[in-house]
């Protein structure tokens, strides 16, 4: 028998994954919504256990991210 904290966790896993094959319709740009949904969940929750550190992390990460896609975005561009 699992404990709640694992249940929920279960829960949680489950969640994300039906939320993903349901998304997959969509393509890549479903998928990444829910993992932006995902990265934000996550970012409070972590938030709420004394860690708001991972808003941070999650901001570095998509500045990084915006930054490629400019740059991607200006090499297209140039030719």
């Amino acid at each position: 028998m699992s404990t709640p904290e694992e249940r929920r966790y279960e829960n949680r896993v489950r969640h994300l994954q039906a939320r993903q094959n349901a998304n997959l319709a969509r393509g890549p740009k479903g998928v990444a919504a829910v993992w932006w949904d995902q990265a934000r969940v996550l970012a409070l929750r972590a938030e709420r256990n004394g860690d708001p550190e991972m808003w941070d992390h999650l901001a570095r990460t998509l500045e990084n991210w915006c930054q490629q896609a400019q740059e991607r975005e200006q090499q297209h561009n140039a030719q």
